[in-house]
């Protein structure tokens, strides 16, 4: 199965912004960050040969995708953290996207598959860890739940250990909370603002990264938007509820 060579291009320019944002990071962060996931991660949509696939087995040569594994980000909110002892905080993201080329200018889902996984580990006279994943759901399994395709659920073990201690802890498989989708790139403003709000702030000076999120903005959070906001009839100019920045700060 080969690739058109216009959706080689396509790639080829997704790749080229995964890298913008790479070296971004590495300039708002620093501390020896390693990028080289995001890197390896270009490479992969550069690579001829790599055709993604979904659970399913469907491959598509109009499917884009890649995978990131092990980007480590250090933590700066942790002014409440419990238990006390812990010193140092970071972010781990695992996290795989396959997207339809076809869909990218339109209002429909870009989005084919979605795994955002985050660890967050804390170290003190004990490591300590949370996590939370951001999936999107195959619509065609039946569940006896709300199912929302896009969403974000809490792990209590995210290491999945048979021994942890869940102390006085409760653990459900719910809620599952209906979630925005996120590429790489939206998921850098998702992460920084909650748990490093001044890299965040120094990335929106930053002018290639500021015009990149908004383009990911616009081409995967305005089809989400839209679609809820189409379940009601309204007069756009009748909208108050305003500045849009208080019910959702990552936008800009």
């Amino acid at each position: 199965m080969s690739i058109p060579k216009n959706i080689m291009l396509f790639r080829e320019k997704r790749a080229s912004e995964l890298r913008m944002v790479a070296k971004s990071l590495e300039k708002t962060i620093g501390g020896g960050i390693n990028t080289s996931p995001i890197f390896q991660a270009a490479k992969q949509l550069e690579d001829i040969n790599y055709i993604p696939m979904l659970k399913d087995g469907t491959r598509n040569p109009n499917f884009w995708g890649y995978e990131i594994e092990d980007f480590i980000i250090p933590v700066e909110t942790i002014k409440h953290i419990r238990p006390k002892g812990i010193k140092d905080v970071s972010i781990t993201l695992n996290m795989k996207v396959i997207a339809n080329s076809n869909e990218w200018l339109t209002l429909s889902d870009p989005l084919a598959d979605l795994n955002f996984h985050v660890l967050l580990r804390g170290i003190g006279t004990e490591n300590c860890y949370a996590g939370f994943h951001i999936d999107r759901h195959d619509m065609n399994l039946v569940s006896a739940e709300p199912h929302p395709i896009y969403h974000l659920q809490y792990m209590v073990n995210p290491l999945d250990s048979d021994d942890f201690n869940y102390g006085s802890v409760l653990n459900l498989d719910t809620p599952r909370i209906m979630h925005y989708p996120m590429d790489f790139i939206l998921g850098m403003g998702f992460l920084t603002s909650n748990f490093y709000p001044t890299a965040f702030e120094v990335l929106l000076d930053d002018g290639i990264f500021t015009s990149l999120y908004k383009e990911y903005q616009e081409r995967i959070w305005k089809p989400f938007a839209h679609t809820i906001a189409n379940h009601w009839d309204f007069d756009r100019a009748n909208i108050i509820w305003k500045p849009t920045s208080a019910l959702c700060p990552y936008l800009i």
